[in-house]
């Protein structure tokens, strides 16, 4: 579901949005694994909804000018927390032909490189592709001599 929320100029202005406010919500205080009695489980303390609301309310005191959350596409530091909420540019929805597909701008964070020593990673593939041939050269000597 995705909820858009439009805001009317004042009049006589031009419209002035020049960012566009993503954010995505996992859980609406209900599980949806568990239904019982024909509804789903109230799970309050697990309701983001608050949130979004509290983010939303800074966002509008801001004028509009200063959303919450990390620019679009933004690639965040290894071991950062997955934002909840993010922003676009007009122009990045410009140039995506105004897909709105919150997916599309979502930050990513980076994972983090190996900290084994890259020898040591190819001795152990090494090794294991060993194996594998050794193993492949038995089953073709099996079933060449059957």
């Amino acid at each position: 579901t995705a909820v858009l929320v439009f805001r009317r100029p004042s009049e006589g202005s031009k419209p002035s949005v020049k960012k566009v406010w993503f954010y995505e919500i996992a859980n609406d205080g209900y599980d949806p694994d568990k239904v019982v009695g024909g509804g789903r489980t109230e799970t309050p303390e697990k309701n983001e909804i608050p949130d979004l609301m509290a983010r939303w309310e800074k966002y509008r005191k801001s004028g509009f000018k200063a959303p919450p959350g990390p620019k679009a596409g933004a690639l965040l530091e290894p071991g950062s927390e997955m934002p909840k909420c993010w922003w676009a540019s007009v122009k990045s929805l410009a140039a995506n032909d105004y897909n709105l597909a919150a997916g599309r701008y979502k930050p990513q964070v980076i994972e983090a490189a190996p900290e084994e020593d890259p020898v040591d990673l190819i001795r152990e593939v090494l090794g294991i592709e060993k194996k594998i041939t050794k193993g492949l050269e038995t089953l073709l000597a099996e079933v060449e001599s059957n």
